[in-house]
């Protein structure tokens, strides 16, 4: 049996270690392993290694679902110290965290630890309450969207017909729901976007 494992990570010689690992690993478990250059390839995936954002936790319920309706699972590839790290709640879909400083035997400790869920989780094509409590109202979205053509806060309300107050009450949730803590992060994620 086969299993097919993306890896989105822009450190071209951690994504390189991580596939050598990755076969040894499943070549030990007498399963072969096919490798993707990205998630959103037509072929459906089983497992995602996606390097975490600066924002911490992500939303993986909300990510492409195939044909199939079977989503992939995800392994955050976590780039900042432990002790830097806050890790309150988290996707249902995402089985761990793998730290880029460990080791070899903590990516296996991890593999063996938390790989059974796949079959159970996958079968699972609904949101987590996680992912469905990080989701944009309409108003965000729109609120959003000025920010991104970089309209102010005083002009989106007047567009919008709210006080600068609710418009601002809009950007806060919005910063919330990201996680993020400084208004740059937020802006650095609209022009990403």
């Amino acid at each position: 049996m086969s299993v097919k494992i993306s890896i989105i990570e822009n450190n071209l010689f951690f994504a390189e270690g991580l596939k050598y690992a990755l076969s040894d690993y499943f070549t030990l478990k007498g399963r072969t392993v096919e490798f993707f250059a990205e998630e959103k390839s037509n072929a459906t995936v089983d497992l995602v290694f996606i390097a975490q954002s600066e924002s911490g936790n992500m939303t993986y319920c909300d990510r492409d679902v195939h044909e199939t309706s079977v989503s992939p699972l995800y392994i955050a590839i976590r780039k900042i110290k432990l002790s830097q790290a806050t890790k309150e709640k988290a996707c249902s879909r995402e089985l761990g965290v793998l730290d880029c400083h460990t080791g070899i035997e903590a990516l296996f400790h991890l593999l063996d630890d938390k790989l059974w869920r796949m079959s159970v989780i996958s079968a699972a094509a609904r949101p987590c309450y996680f992912c469905l409590s990080r989701r944009l109202s309409g108003r965000e979205k729109e609120v959003v969207s000025y920010l991104r053509l970089g309209v102010t806060q005083t002009q989106a309300a007047k567009y919008m017909h709210l006080s600068v107050k609710t418009v601002h009450t809009y950007k806060q949730s919005v910063m919330r729901k990201l996680n993020f803590r400084k208004r740059n992060d937020l802006f650095n994620w609209l022009l990403k976007e």
